[in-house]
């Protein structure tokens, strides 16, 4: 009974124990959204300034992204000039 526990009971658990935390952690809110909250209610205006900077980085990084994967860069095989081609 032991093979059992320690090849189906315990991965299962585990697994369940990690989907768990996963959905706990969206409920409460906290990670990003609470902090975009947290700068909203505040009163000082370099601390909303500061959010503001962080937010266009993040969407710089992003718009970034996008662009690389719709402007994949060619590889070095397609540079390569042909065999009948000067040099």
């Amino acid at each position: 009974m032991a093979w059992w526990h320690n090849k189906v009971v315990f991965p299962v658990k585990r697994a369940w124990l990690a989907v768990a935390a996963r959905v706990k952690a969206r409920k409460d809110g906290s990670g990003i959204l609470k902090l975009h909250d947290d700068v909203q209610t505040c009163g000082y205006q370099d601390v909303q300034v500061m959010w503001e900077i962080l937010r266009s980085e993040m969407e710089l990084s992003r718009n970034l992204k996008q662009r690389r994967r719709l402007f994949p860069r060619r590889s070095t095989w397609s540079n390569r000039s042909t065999p009948g081609a000067v040099q």
